[in-house]
């Protein structure tokens, strides 16, 4: 049987369309590859600021074993009630994911937004372009006041 150049090309291109969808696929993340649950929340009023902040305490599992020691990020957004982005917060370097563990985000947002307010946090990528974990959405329940000096530093994007 003759095959024409044409015909060689095509099937040649046909063939790296394929092979390369093929390891595309194989190589997506798809949300699953970590596991997260909720721990705890804390949402505490600064006194001497007039701020309120919101900590989110989550436990993690890693399903695939490839991303064990690699430097992963963690994303908390902050909504108002109406479903507005209030903040968003995330880890200034990315921090490197053990088989198992827990982290925690946080964040503070001023007095005039923080009613009936809902977070959501989920594990990416370093570059946090791609899912790499279930979301764990909370709605935080007021705690007692704190001083700001009380406080751990955070990025927030």
């Amino acid at each position: 049987m003759y095959l024409s150049t044409k015909s060689k090309t095509s099937i040649l291109l046909a063939v790296i369309i394929v092979a390369a969808g093929t390891l595309i696929q194989v190589s997506a993340y798809t949300g699953g590859e970590i596991s997260i649950k909720l721990n705890n929340t804390q949402f505490t009023r600064i006194n001497d600021t007039g701020n309120y902040q919101i900590k989110v305490f989550v436990d993690y599992s890693v399903t695939d074993p490839t991303l064990i020691g690699q430097k992963i990020n963690a994303v908390m957004k902050v909504y108002s009630s109406d479903g507005s982005l209030l903040k968003t917060t995330s880890f200034p370097g990315g921090f490197p994911v053990n088989r198992t563990g827990s982290t925690y985000l946080l964040t503070s947002i001023p007095v005039s937004p923080a009613q009936n307010i809902t977070t959501e946090t989920v594990f990416t990528d370093l570059n946090k372009t791609n899912l790499l974990s279930n979301p764990v959405k909370t709605t935080p329940h007021m705690t007692d006041l704190i001083k700001s000096s009380e406080i751990t530093p955070t990025l927030t994007d």
